[in-house]
């Protein structure tokens, strides 16, 4: 499976997708929230495939074709506290 960025969000957590299966995985919970995978959710990889809390510089230096996401308009609308408008707003 290649995950991929969507460019979607749901309740402040990125929407990734698998191009194969036309399905769709919610961040936070790996869960699959529609598709040919709906319902199942994604393994917990084990400590030697997974890094966690590592600084963007670290990171690039291995995967040096990473992308961040980051959306203007979602930071601002979070700051003056409105944490439902991603319901209907899409990135391109």
């Amino acid at each position: 499976m290649e995950l991929r960025v969507s460019g979607a969000v749901l309740h402040g957590n990125l929407i990734m997708f698998d191009k194969k299966t036309g399905t769709r995985w919610l961040q936070e919970t790996g869960k699959a929230i529609d598709g040919e995978k709906k319902g199942l959710r994604l393994a917990q990889l084990d400590d030697k495939k997974w890094t966690g809390n590592v600084r963007w510089d670290v990171w690039t230096k291995k995967h040096p074709d990473s992308q961040l996401l980051y959306c203007d308009h979602c930071e601002n609308q979070l700051k003056q506290g409105d944490h439902d408008h991603d319901k209907d707003h899409k990135h391109d």
